[in-house]
């Protein structure tokens, strides 16, 4: 799975925020995930990084050829009627 194809829920992460809620509300002083929960959260970690790296790039462009856009400027001198009499 690339980070062009993020799934629109990252399930491993959901479990585990569930797991820490959870926790939390049975007073819990810790959790413990497998290695495998381990693997698959930072798997779905690491694309969740990859496409945000992917979008601030494009917005990074976009923004450029913005301001590029707006600071262009023409001017054209054509004398305004001196020495004309």
């Amino acid at each position: 799975m690339s980070a062009n194809n993020l799934p629109t829920n990252l399930a491993s992460v959901e479990k585990i925020l569930q797991r820490l809620a959870a926790a939390e509300r049975g007073q819990q002083k810790e959790i413990r995930i497998t290695i495998q929960e381990a693997r698959d959260l930072a798997i779905e970690l690491a694309l969740l990084t990859s496409k945000m790296s992917q979008t601030i790039n494009e917005v990074h462009q976009a923004l450029t050829k913005i301001r590029e856009s707006s600071t262009e400027f023409s001017v054209q001198v054509d004398g305004g009627g001196f020495g004309q009499r």
